[in-house]
């Protein structure tokens, strides 16, 4: 039996994934460290956002396993034989990730605070009086105070990726895992959500986060990942892979992009 208590955050070992004949992930190997910022960088279509999915099992993988604070995700296993769960009990699973979208993916009917509230209330079954109190503080610490009755078409784009943020955060995940949570914002709006990412960083919150955003990557990540065609090319400090990549196919991508 795994020891769950001294176990990381987030293991991924020899994840593929297929779609027919594309090979999306080519057997990643990747260890989150529990508080740990994981921040992948690399190219449209290297399989970056993939993973996010299948570490929240959006994404059935297609050989591998994925363990969250130990626990392994979507199967059990028995003598060495993998069985897969239960849709109920993989939504159950689901819960403990919070995951922020490129877009924000709000209801367009309920409020902000509504949208914050929704899940725990009908999923975690939280009171809706202590629901509403929790999502007021949310909204407090994303820099939305007072906007609880606003629509998403009343606010902006980033105010609505900063609800986002505030409702994934209402569910108590273990992880956060924000898949570029700036590319569909104005230039203007994109430091406003990732000063909210920085605090969350700096509150000990274990996240993977996908981003172009070079240079946040730097400052808020714990450990950098490059991918390219659906394989972890190099990984380590973000100073060192930035600065002082090793491998020839992440310097010519960062010829690039810095």
């Amino acid at each position: 039996m795994r020891d769950t208590q001294a176990r990381p955050a987030v293991e991924l070992q020899g994840i593929h994934k297929f779609y027919n004949d594309f090979h999306a992930l080519c057997g990643i190997d990747l260890t989150i460290a529990r508080g740990e910022v994981c921040v992948a960088i690399g190219p449209s279509g290297s399989g970056k956002s993939t993973l996010l999915r299948c570490i929240n099992q959006l994404e059935v993988i297609s050989a591998g396993r994925v363990w969250l604070n130990g626990e392994l995700q979507g199967y059990r296993e028995v003598d060495g034989t993998l069985h897969q769960l239960s849709p109920r009990q993989i939504a159950g699973q689901r819960r403990r990730t919070g995951m922020v979208f490129q877009r924000f993916n709000l209801f367009p009917h309920m409020t902000a605070l509504q949208n914050i509230i929704e899940g725990p209330v009908h999923v975690k079954r939280l009171p809706r009086r202590e629901a509403r109190d929790r999502g007021m503080a949310l909204l407090d610490r994303v820099g939305l105070h007072g906007l609880g009755d606003r629509y998403p078409n009343q606010l902006s784009g980033g105010q609505q990726q900063r609800v986002a943020i505030a409702r994934a955060m209402a569910m108590d995940p273990d992880v956060m895992l924000f898949d570029e949570p700036t590319s569909a914002l104005d230039p203007e709006l994109v430091g406003e959500v990732l000063d909210v990412i920085k605090d969350l960083a700096g509150a000990g919150m274990t996240m993977m986060l996908v981003t172009h955003e070079i240079g946040f990557a730097r400052e808020v990540g714990d450990h950098l990942v490059f991918m390219d065609k659906g394989s972890v090319v190099e990984s380590g400090p973000p100073e060192d892979v930035l600065l002082r990549p090793g491998e020839a196919r992440t310097r010519a991508f960062l010829s690039k992009v810095l």
